[in-house]
């Protein structure tokens, strides 16, 4: 079988967010307050940037450690039903059975989860183990494009629902003939 639309959307979307786990998705946002009409000179600014970017470097989290436990496990979920989804329809040859049910599963899940996750991105920060506030966490660009990777696994497995025979001048119905009616018997 071939590789359609939808399942090569669903596997970029798994590979995309395996990648994108591993980079950093959340640090936090260090800056120095200093009291009105303080003006700090230039070395002693250059010494303040470097302990903190060494601060947030050393705090910053991957989406590995960054979302926690169940989240990570719940992306973890989407992305093999991503990756089972191309490889049944790879495999299976008799029956697309096992493939629509799981695009079925996996679009259903990879929804819900994606609801989640943007809830974690916005609402509840992660707060680097240290305890700070939402407003003084940096999400990362790689967050949001790996909440786009979960979509793209939804919408591939989406798409693999779609009927394909529906375009093809194969698929009009066959002219059935139309039979007598039995003889009633009395």
């Amino acid at each position: 079988m071939r590789l359609r639309l939808g399942e090569l959307l669903a596997g970029a979307g798994a590979v995309l967010l395996v990648i994108l786990l591993s980079a950093e998705w959340a640090r936090p946002e260090f800056r120095v307050r200093t009291t009105g009409g303080v003006d700090l000179s230039s070395p002693l600014q250059n010494a303040n940037d470097t302990v903190a970017a060494r601060f947030a470097n050393q705090y910053a989290e991957t989406g590995w450690s960054a979302l926690g436990v169940v989240l990570v496990v719940c992306l973890l979920v989407s992305i093999i039903g991503a990756a089972a989804l191309v490889v049944l329809t790879v495999v299976e040859r008799d029956t697309p059975v096992l493939p629509v049910v799981v695009a079925v599963c996996t679009a259903a899940w990879s929804i819900i989860i994606a609801v989640v996750l943007l809830l974690r991105l916005t609402l509840f920060q992660p707060g680097l183990e240290i305890g700070w506030a939402d407003r003084d966490v940096n999400i990362l660009g790689p967050a949001w494009f790996g909440l786009l990777a979960l979509v793209l696994i939804a919408a591939g497995s989406w798409l693999t629902l779609r009927d394909d025979r529906l375009a093809s001048p194969l698929s009009v119905p066959p002219e059935v003939p139309v039979r007598p009616a039995p003889p009633v018997v009395t």
